[in-house]
């Protein structure tokens, strides 16, 4: 028997149901709709994967009440591949929709979580429902993972899961990341570094400039200088499909009135890392910047967590598109690999897994809107994709 559109909307609907918008989006709609973060979904993954059968399951704290979970279900053969969907969603604070109705009409699955990432997830409980039901067992084993903390927060979840896999001694064949990628296998995609820079000077009254010393003023240096290094590295040929690597300020605040010279300016800088470059050089180049460009003192922290070995910044996600897995899900989507804009928890996964990708259902064009929405006849699609990568004839 073939799962049913039916079947496949109706598992999405219910994770929609369940809110687990990211504690770093929280707000008073979503504190309304019930506790904040993963921890409900968590508990209801565990006890439906538990339910269709699966060979283990284990709940992992990444955080005081948000846990990883992990579902394995035992194949014909013991070649492990791994589908990661993280289980938080973005804010709904500005929805003009019910955020978590998790209705369906004729043709689309709707509510915050809906596209991003729930309708991966939703899927693939959907066919492992029907596979215990006609008693089908998958080619390889499988490990479903929900991880958490994937929207803000620094990929923690996908962080912790790479770190339980090395302890448990585990070899990932494939590892699919479900993201919206309009069922076109992603296959590299850029890292990133992303500093804090805090600027220090002295306040005084504007009438008396002179004793004083102007923040806002030396950061202009500083956002100079970066305009220099963003501009210079478009001048370096780019060796792959991701093109080049791009710098960015994207926040400043400083002062604190019209009459005062500012004694603090803060602003937040990211680069897009790309293949060939060290992701922690990058790093430590912006702060380089920071204090060469500014004439007053400057302080740099980090806004991403440090990894393993004490290095900060993430490398940039790329294999060739000729593997095994994208071009399964290549040929069974009608899509063409590609590369992505986008950062997702691939990042936390280099050298983890034989082959690695992106995948998944509807535009990322559409993610973290007003509304929120998935087309039934993408899941339909995706529970194709999945059926030829898992059970293939």
């Amino acid at each position: 028997m073939v799962v049913t559109a039916e079947q496949l909307a109706g598992c999405v609907a219910e994770l929609v149901r369940i809110p687990s918008v990211n504690p770093l989006h929280r707000g008073p709609i979503a504190e309304a709709a019930g506790p904040i973060g993963e921890a409900a979904i968590a508990r209801h993954l565990a006890e439906r994967l538990s339910s269709l059968g699966a060979d283990d399951v284990v709940l992992d704290d990444v955080d005081e009440g948000r846990p990883n979970v992990y579902a394995r279900f035992d194949g014909r053969t013991d070649r492990l591949v791994v589908l990661d969907v993280h289980t938080d969603t973005v804010t709904v604070e500005h929805m003009t929709d019910p955020p978590f109705d998790g209705r369906i009409d004729d043709e689309f699955v709707w509510g915050r979580g809906a596209l991003d990432t729930k309708a991966s997830l939703g899927v693939i409980l959907a066919l492992l429902e029907q596979w215990r039901a006609d008693g089908v067992t998958t080619q390889p084993t499988l490990l479903v993972v929900g991880s958490v903390c994937e929207e803000a927060g620094g990929l923690l979840g996908a962080g912790r899961f790479r770190d339980w896999i090395r302890e448990h001694g585990h070899r990932i064949d494939q590892l699919v990341v479900a993201e919206p990628t309009e069922l076109a296998p992603i296959h590299g995609h850029k890292g990133g570094a992303i500093i804090e820079v805090t600027v220090h000077g002295k306040a005084a009254h504007s009438a008396l400039p002179d004793l004083g010393a102007n923040a806002i003023e030396a950061m202009a240096h500083v956002i100079a200088a970066y305009e220099a290094e963003h501009r210079r590295l478009q001048t370096i040929e780019p060796t792959t499909e991701l093109g080049t690597s791009t710098l960015s300020v994207t926040e400043i605040s400083g002062g604190t009135g019209g009459n005062v010279i500012p004694a603090e300016c803060r602003i937040t800088v990211g680069q897009r890392v790309v293949p060939g470059q060290v992701a922690h050089e990058c790093h430590e180049r912006l702060i380089e910047i920071a204090h060469e460009a500014s004439p007053l003192p400057v302080t740099c922290r980090s806004l991403l967590p440090a990894q393993p070995d004490g290095t900060f910044g993430s490398e940039a996600f790329y294999q060739p598109p000729d593997g095994e897995l994208v071009r399964t899900l290549a040929e069974s989507a009608g899509t063409s690999p590609t590369v992505a804009p986008f950062g997702t928890n691939a990042l936390r996964y280099g050298g983890l897994a034989r082959e690695l990708c992106v995948f998944g259902p509807g535009r990322i064009d559409d993610a973290h809107q007003a509304t929120e929405r998935v087309a039934i006849a993408d899941l339909v699609r995706l529970a194709s994709c999945y059926e030829a990568w898992l059970t293939p004839t």
